[in-house]
Order: structure tokens, then C-alpha cells, then sequence
């Protein structure tokens, strides 16, 4: 069970690291909304007609999604659920090519993607949660990027991912200052 204070916690501290290295103001640095409520969770699952993913849905409740959450992409809050940004990754993921659908072993009616760029294709989806399995989310540019095994996964690879782009901004940074 991720203790999901401590993980928004890490994931506060390595976004201020890659904002202190981020000299050239590449990335957009926003904290997460406030939580979302329960009943509000059940409005998106009823709107949307889709059970979100258990670990997902945790979240949300500590943390009502997460803009910039790892450099232009948006982690979906549930404004972004029951709105235009969910609207438009379907679309985008309705565009995949078929070769990157059976490569993938996706089916595109049963992805609900949770997270998306504001300026390029990256797009992450998870099928439809039965709540027997963990649910994986599967990372989409044109083709799969990466898939993580649950959304903890997911949000251990972002933490180090953003933890990463920290340190090659800093070397950068002293290669071209030394």
C-alpha cells in the first residue's frame, strides 16, 4: 500500500530540484489542486462510465491531479476528468495507428486515459480497473513508450524521471559554466 503523502511529498521535492536547474525555463512548475472528493470521484465514474483505477483514485483524494506533473504533462484532477482535457486525449487516442493498437495488445474502447501533454502526443491511459488485478498504465507517443505494472509504478518512474531530468540540467549546467 503506497503511503501516498510521502509519495507527493518526493515528488514536491524533485520538482523543486528541476526547477532550481532549470535555468532556461524549459518546463511549466505548478502545484497540484486540492484534493478531490469521493462523491466527486463517483460523478466522474458515473459521467464517464468507466471504475477508475483504486491507486489512482487514492491520489486524487491527496492530490486533485497534478499539472506540469512531469515536464508539459498533465496528470488528470477530475475537472480534467469530466471535461475538455479527457475529451481530447480520447480523440488522440482514437488517432493511434492500428499497427501501434495490436503491437500494443490495446483495446482503445476500454482505455481511460489519466494523463496527457499539453504540447506534444505523449498520452497515458489505463484500461477500464476491474478492481481484481492492479491496473497498468501504458505510455503512448505514437506508439508504446513504456508500460508500468500499477499507477504506484507510474508515479515512481515520474518522481525519477523528473529526479533525472534535475541531474542533466545541472550537469549541463556545469559543463557549459566550467
Amino acid at each position: 500500500m503506497t503511503d501516498w503523502a510521502d509519495a507527493i511529498r518526493r515528488m514536491l521535492a524533485a520538482q523543486r530540484q528541476l526547477r532550481e536547474n532549470d535555468r532556461e525555463h524549459l518546463w511549466r512548475y505548478e502545484q497540484p489542486p486540492p484534493p478531490a472528493s469521493r462523491e466527486l470521484l463517483g460523478l466522474v465514474q458515473a459521467q464517464r462510465g468507466v471504475t477508475l483505477d483504486s491507486q489512482y483514485a487514492e491520489l486524487l483524494v491527496r492530490a486533485g491531479g497534478w499539472p506540469a506533473f512531469m515536464q508539459d504533462v498533465d496528470l488528470f484532477g477530475t475537472p480534467d476528468l469530466l471535461g475538455e482535457p479527457f475529451d481530447e486525449a480520447v480523440q488522440l487516442l482514437s488517432t493511434l495507428e492500428p499497427e501501434t493498437v495490436d503491437a500494443s495488445a490495446l483495446d482503445v474502447a476500454s482505455c481511460v486515459p489519466m494523463a496527457a501533454s499539453r504540447t506534444g502526443i505523449d498520452l497515458f491511459v489505463m484500461p477500464r480497473a476491474d478492481g481484481s488485478t492492479q491496473t497498468p498504465v501504458i505510455w503512448l507517443a505514437g506508439l508504446e513508450v513504456e508500460r508500468y505494472i500499477s499507477f504506484e509504478e507510474f508515479f515512481q518512474a515520474m518522481i525519477e524521471a523528473n529526479l533525472g531530468e534535475a541531474a542533466a540540467l545541472r550537469e549541463r549546467q556545469q559543463d557549459t559554466e566550467g
